[in-house]
């Protein structure tokens, strides 16, 4: 089990975050952490909150595996050990950590911050400021954020999207009146160079990006000569003393981290030892926040497959669980004797030809059904277990008919959140009245759906939704993306 707080032992680490979504922290967290990997450096990433994009990149960029860690969503004890896992023994590993939203944007109930995980974690944070259309206004904007929460240490601050040299002078010199006490570690430079291409879901995926290497080495070259990773590197390096950690045992009250982290989450995570084939590079122990579906769990993994949480499949190892990984795009059936299957989320969508056309995949898993072998889909594989699935063109395709589902792309909705969820109906999630929590984030329709549903959800604020999601037999899913 954990340690407890008093024993803890520091995680070094940073955070990497911006006044507001859209201020370029991405990129130039991409950058730093392929100029550090560029160094010989092995520098564990994570990233704030549910997202399953912006991973993909940070691994990508790091060469390392990167982690989730959800403030809202997992316990601080969940949080402390996946990091501690993550980071391993290593001397002089750090993780840097990137944010979501602004920095004290969280849930719509409050809570779930970057700054809630860092002052959780005791993690300084390095604040992407993007200075375009202004001088000294962005000085007046590092300070309120320096001061708006007294457990959160602003520590260092990157000027992003700089004009010229006399703007980033301007904007110097009022820092230095300003906030004389936090260093500017950097002043990045506008370029066409860190720009990345999105869709409707956030940026395209790393593994779709025709010049990645390219990118991520020229945006690496760029902050290199722009920003001080010397003194980042320091900064990350720097371990707070061991009973400061805040947030406890599911957060305590008393402390502003535990008040925002500490509240309705009743499941215990239970850490187990991470084994040599574990998806991350760190030692020690990872929890396992979920129960596996099975001891061997087929993962369906492609560009249509690309949404699944590593911390996920890891706990699923540590438990014991072998996993093995195959391609629907590929038309390749389930591997041999799995006894349980994962569709993940992703952009089944964009690829409803195809999968429509997978004879094989639709044989060997319409038989897994038969056999009752357990079929778990989310979001976009929830849809691909339905009976038909439109696209954006008004183009319907037949799915695998296991779940009487019909949906539709073709009239977009934005369905956006975190959910807690609570089961109503067994299945290998869990018994009636186990609750859950993730989130989602699809722009489907459901035309048609037959069915009692086996989820009873809520917003984070605890807004009734009502029944979602569909079983039948062994087979069940729903658009809801399960972190813990």
């Amino acid at each position: 089990m954990s340690q407890t707080r008093a024993d803890r032992i520091p995680v070094p680490g940073l955070l990497i975050a911006a006044p507001a979504s859209n201020s370029g922290k991405t990129v130039v967290t991409l950058g730093i952490l392929r100029a550090l990997a560029n160094r010989g450096l092995s520098i564990p990433a994570a990233k704030a909150g549910p997202d399953y994009i912006d991973p993909a990149f940070q691994q990508a960029a790091s060469r390392t595996p990167c982690l989730n860690l959800d403030p809202w969503a997992m316990t601080p004890d969940a949080i402390y050990d996946l990091s501690c896992w993550h980071v391993g023994m290593d001397e002089g590993r750090f993780l840097i950590c990137e944010g979501v939203m602004g920095l004290f944007d969280g849930a719509a109930g409050g809570g779930g911050s970057s700054a809630d995980l860092a002052a959780m974690m005791g993690w300084p944070v390095v604040l992407v400021v993007d200075v375009r259309g202004q001088a000294a206004s962005a000085a007046a904007v590092i300070q309120g954020f320096s001061r708006f929460r007294p457990d959160v240490r602003v520590a260092g601050v990157i000027l992003n999207r700089v004009g010229s040299d006399r703007h980033q002078q301007m904007i110097m010199d009022a820092c230095a009146q300003a906030v004389p006490d936090i260093p500017v570690l950097g002043a990045v430079r506008r370029s066409n160079d860190l720009v990345l291409p999105e869709r409707h879901l956030g940026l395209v995926q790393a593994g779709e990006h025709p010049e990645l290497e390219t990118f991520l080495d020229r945006a690496a070259m760029i902050m290199e000569h722009d920003i001080d990773l010397d003194a980042l590197i320091t900064l990350g390096r720097a371990a707070r003393r061991s009973g400061d950690i805040q947030g406890g045992s599911g957060g305590e009250p008393g402390t502003e981290a535990g008040a925002h982290l500490g509240a309705a989450f009743e499941r215990g995570a239970q850490p187990l030892p991470s084994p040599a084939s574990a998806t991350t590079g760190g030692q020690g122990t990872a929890p396992v926040t979920i129960a596996p579906l099975g001891q061997h769990i087929a993962v369906a993994r492609d560009a249509a497959f690309a949404f699944c949480y590593t911390h996920l499949l890891a706990g699923w190892q540590a438990a014991g669980a072998k996993i093995s990984f195959f391609s629907p795009l590929a038309d390749e059936v389930l591997p041999a004797q799995c006894d349980a299957i994962y569709l993940p989320g992703g952009y089944p969508e964009l690829h409803g030809a195809v999968l429509a056309a997978a004879h094989n995949f639709r044989a060997s898993l319409q038989d897994a059904a038969r056999r009752r072998i357990p079929i778990y889909g989310e979001c976009g594989g929830y849809m691909v277990l339905g009976k038909s699935l439109c696209d954006a063109k008004g183009i319907s395709h037949a799915m695998m008919a296991l779940l009487p589902l019909e949906t539709s792309f073709f009239d977009r909705k934005l369905h956006l959140g975190y959910r807690q969820v609570e089961i109503r109906q067994s299945c290998k999630l869990g018994v009636p009245g186990t609750r859950l929590r993730g989130h989602e984030f699809h722009y489907a329709s459901t035309v048609r759906a037959d069915g009692e549903g086996w989820l009873w959800a809520q917003t984070a604020d605890g807004r009734d939704l009502g029944p979602v999601g569909l079983q039948n037999g062994s087979v069940f899913g729903s658009f809801f993306h399960l972190i813990c």
